[in-house]
């Protein structure tokens, strides 16, 4: 479960919040989790309770992947659900797959810190508009999927669709665009909902299909130089 807090954060501050949210439910990471997203210029906070010490690295460097999120607070604590009586080889084996789950985050952390990681694929900047059945999808989250020759050490590029349809890619930072070439898109569409004091996710407003790489038929092409890609309208 992921809460975002709303009140007093800029129109920025929300923006980012629903991206970094969307962007870590899109990768399964919430199963027993209880999470905070909160930004305030560009600087993410995630507090809660997680159930492994691998979801809580995980959670940091995806959040960290999220175009705009300048700096990632990690305020996550580790909430093991309780096992009685484990084996001494069951524990055995727990730990070495920690060791090799902690070894692998590792990784991926040093691939994502600044300078000391991979340089930077060249972005395009690329700019559209979406809508569904005729209607603009403010809040729709895009995520754009290679489908060749795109470097794999480039984050995912995501853009967060606004109240008039429009939207603007972003990879590195905000609104830097795409690095060349051929993307499937997703869409999921999950306006917040209040739940007992908490603004939660709510369903996808869209078909299912939109929201899988396998099942999306919504193709775009990202060219060198500025890209203003044909409209997107969705359908039933």
């Amino acid at each position: 479960m992921i809460t975002l807090p709303l009140a007093e954060t800029t129109p920025a501050d929300r923006d980012l919040q629903h991206r970094v949210a969307l962007f870590i439910h899109q990768r399964q990471l919430t199963k027993g989790a209880r999470l905070t997203v909160a930004a305030r210029r560009g600087v993410v906070t995630l507090t809660g309770t997680v159930p492994t010490f691998h979801q809580r690295q995980l959670l940091i460097t995806f959040a960290r992947h999220v175009a705009g999120a300048v700096q990632v607070i990690d305020e996550l604590e580790v909430d093991p659900p309780r096992v009685a009586n484990q084996a001494p080889r069951a524990a055995a084996q727990n730990l070495a797959a920690l060791a090799s789950t902690v070894a692998l985050v590792a990784g991926l952390l040093l691939a994502g810190c600044g300078r000391s990681g991979p340089p930077r694929v060249t972005t395009h900047p690329a700019k559209g508009s979406i809508t569904y059945q005729g209607q603009p999808i403010s809040g729709a989250f895009l995520a754009l999927h290679p489908k060749s020759s795109v470097p794999p050490d480039a984050p995912t590029a995501t853009a967060t669709v606004k109240a008039d349809g429009t939207f603007a890619v972003s990879t590195y930072e905000a609104s830097d665009g795409v690095p060349e070439g051929d993307y499937i898109v997703t869409i999921p569409w999950r306006k917040a909902v209040k739940t007992g004091g908490e603004y939660l996710p709510g369903p996808n407003l869209l078909p299912v299909k939109y929201s899988r790489p396998e099942t999306s038929d919504v193709l775009v092409r990202i060219a060198a130089g500025q890209n203003a890609l044909p409209p997107i309208a969705l359908k039933r």
